[in-house]
């Protein structure tokens, strides 16, 4: 039985992500985690969460949750420690490959240092769904990387395909929009289809953007009910 939830943030926020998420995850006295992880690379914040991860399964598993850059660090550390220590691997609007390589140069650049103003960014993160109070508050929060992440992330291929080589021995679950204005679609299934994942999508005609699914009330409400009864359901044959 699982009995803590580690949620694990994307590229330039913190565990505040997730403050409609946390508590919506909150069930039969399961310890819910929102922690702030910082590094210099992929691989450092993975050591990170998989020490932290490792600490918790003392009281028993942990399913991790993971957005975005989240939940490919998520995916890394499930690929390296056993079903009791991570039990269950939740990636929300997380895609196969660096995807930051195949943006333009002068839109990488723009938005590596956080040149754009947020009122033309934030409706490629959101969608009505979300409030406009809501929107402000969550780019309100964002944080700059360090220029060492920045640099891996921006300037190089990190993307460490030879780790989805296989699925891993936890059950999976992927989570995404088919109408993501961030993240594709079809590289979000790609991801799931290397870890054996099942699939929870919000169809397009929902518009749902890539940050509603932790600032939207309505589809947070929705993405942890998705959440709970994959991580209370069975594994399936295939991955045991």
């Amino acid at each position: 039985m699982v009995r803590s939830i580690m949620l694990v943030h994307g590229y330039g926020v913190r565990g505040s992500f997730w403050d409609k998420l946390q508590p919506r995850l909150q069930h039969n006295g399961v310890t819910v985690l929102a922690p702030d992880f910082e590094g210099d690379s992929p691989q450092q914040l993975a050591s990170q969460i998989e020490e932290l991860a490792q600490q918790h399964s003392v009281a028993g598993p942990v399913a991790l949750v993971g957005h975005s850059l989240g939940g490919i660090l998520c995916a890394l550390v499930a690929a390296r420690v056993e079903p009791v220590v991570v039990s269950h691997l939740v990636v929300i609007a997380a895609p196969y490959g660096a995807r930051a390589r195949s943006m333009h140069p002068l839109l990488r650049f723009l938005v590596r240092h956080r040149l754009l103003p947020p009122f033309l960014v934030r409706p490629r993160f959101f969608s009505s769904a979300t409030g406009k109070a809501d929107q402000k508050l969550w780019f309100k929060r964002a944080v700059p990387e360090s220029a060492a992440l920045q640099e891996v992330l921006f300037g190089s291929d990190w993307f460490p395909a030879e780790t989805f080589s296989r699925p891993p021995q936890q059950p999976c679950l992927v989570i995404y929009s088919q109408a993501d204005r961030i993240v594709d679609a079809e590289a979000v299934r790609q991801l799931g289809r290397k870890l054996n994942a099942r699939e929870y999508v919000f169809d397009a005609r929902r518009g749902v953007g890539h940050n509603d699914f932790a600032a939207s009330d309505r589809i947070a409400e929705e993405t942890a009910a998705a959440i709970l009864d994959f991580i209370g359901s069975d594994p399936p044959e295939s991955v045991l």
